[in-house]
């Protein structure tokens, strides 16, 4: 099976983003590749072209912040590591009490073998860049 990969798609509404005086914010949804592609430890690496480097205009700057979550409210959470550019999936921590930390998904785990499944989930991403350098 193929590792799985992710697309940054703009939001049509917004689809230069929104820009005030310090920062260009970009809203959208994240398609992921084919759904029988694996998970592999450490994230989802975004396909060539469609990182959020090529979102636009200040995009190949370091984020102030990039929140990923679920449109459909289906459990799992998705984190972007911007140290290592890619999407990570954890689930709830192992007791279910919520006295341990969550758990990253499974290596080698298909998106479309996953109880929700990952493959059809609607996710939204919104990224916040600085507008100047200083």
């Amino acid at each position: 099976m193929a590792t799985a990969t992710l697309k940054f798609n703009i939001n049509n509404k917004a689809l230069l983003g929104d820009t005030t005086q310090d920062c260009v914010t970009f809203y959208g949804t994240i398609a992921f590749s084919a759904a029988a592609d694996v998970y592999l430890t450490g994230g989802i690496a975004p396909l060539t072209g469609f990182a959020l480097a090529n979102l636009g205009p200040y995009g190949n700057r370091a984020p102030l912040e990039v929140r990923v979550y679920s449109q459909n409210g289906q459990g799992w959470k998705y984190i972007w590591n911007s140290a290592t550019s890619k999407l990570m999936v954890f689930s709830g921590g192992a007791s279910g009490a919520n006295t341990t930390a969550d758990i990253e998904l499974t290596n080698n785990t298909a998106l479309n073998a996953t109880t929700p499944t990952i493959s059809t989930d609607i996710v939204a991403f919104t990224a916040v860049f600085p507008r100047s350098m200083s």
